[in-house]
């Protein structure tokens, strides 16, 4: 009898159990969609939250995948504008149940290869496949991790580290709170930016590049593989890198710069 009450009483506090969670599970939903474009057009996503994660194909098309996922009730949607072979996309939280933390937003996106692309999100990490455009990418929250771009390339997050393989272009990069590590292989022709308020800075450049240096840490050393004509301390260096030219500005105010040659 008393095996009885006690399978019961499991049998119910299970059943309990369940109805409370399945009361409050997980909504998720997944949407797809393709778009026809024009090859070096320009690609705009604007969300109010979410990761954006952009690859890259040889084709006229962009590929489009959404997916959500919420425990508290709190409405999210997206809507796009194709226009001259453009496409905006613009996510948009509705309806919020207190603060915001159990909304999961994912965009995925194949694009062609030949674009330009321009990101804003509110929360989450970027990651950008190799390009050829201009790449203007911010995120309130998230590291930016980016590939090989032959473009202008504007980096800047509050809150996470920043990554590139090769840049062919100007580049300006900025960090709240991370480490930056940025390859640069194409002489700069106008000034470049890498500051961050706590990480370390690690840039490499080509060889015979012509470029006035700032770069100064208020926690760590400042290391250089080239010669440079100037003023040279333990924590700061500024002067010039064959005979110099644009000005490259580095700093940290806490961690370590290193300039690497490739």
């Amino acid at each position: 009898m008393k095996n009885s009450i006690k399978l019961a009483t499991y049998i119910n506090a299970v059943l309990v159990y369940l109805i409370l969670f399945y009361s409050t599970s997980l909504f998720a939903e997944t949407f797809t969609e393709t778009f026809d474009v024009d090859l070096g057009a320009q690609l705009t996503v604007k969300t109010d939250a979410g990761s954006i994660k952009i690859e890259t194909h040889d084709e006229a098309t962009i590929e489009l995948r959404v997916k959500i996922e919420d425990r508290e009730g709190d409405k999210f949607s997206y809507r796009h504008e194709l226009s001259n072979g453009n496409l905006t996309i613009i996510g948009e939280i509705e309806q919020k149940q207190g603060w915001v933390r159990n909304l999961k937003v994912e965009f995925y996106l194949l694009i062609p290869e030949n674009f330009n692309v321009d990101l804003n999100t509110s929360g989450g990490s970027l990651f950008i496949e190799d390009l050829s455009g201009e790449l203007n990418a911010r995120t309130s929250g998230g590291s930016i991790n980016v590939g090989n771009i032959v473009g202008d390339v504007k980096l800047h997050t509050s809150g996470g580290s920043i990554n590139t393989d090769t840049v062919t272009g100007n580049l300006d990069a900025h960090t709240s709170g991370g480490s930056i590590n940025v390859t640069i292989d194409k002489q700069l022709s106008e000034e470049a930016k890498l500051t961050t308020s706590g990480g370390s800075i690690t840039a490499y450049l080509i060889a015979d590049i012509q470029l006035d240096i700032n770069a100064s840490t208020s926690g760590g050393r400042v290391k250089s593989d080239f010669e440079i004509d100037g003023r040279v301390k333990k924590m700061s260096v500024r002067g010039s890198i064959n005979g110099g030219g644009p000005k490259l500005t580095l700093k940290t105010s806490g961690g370590s710069i290193k300039i690497k040659e490739i």
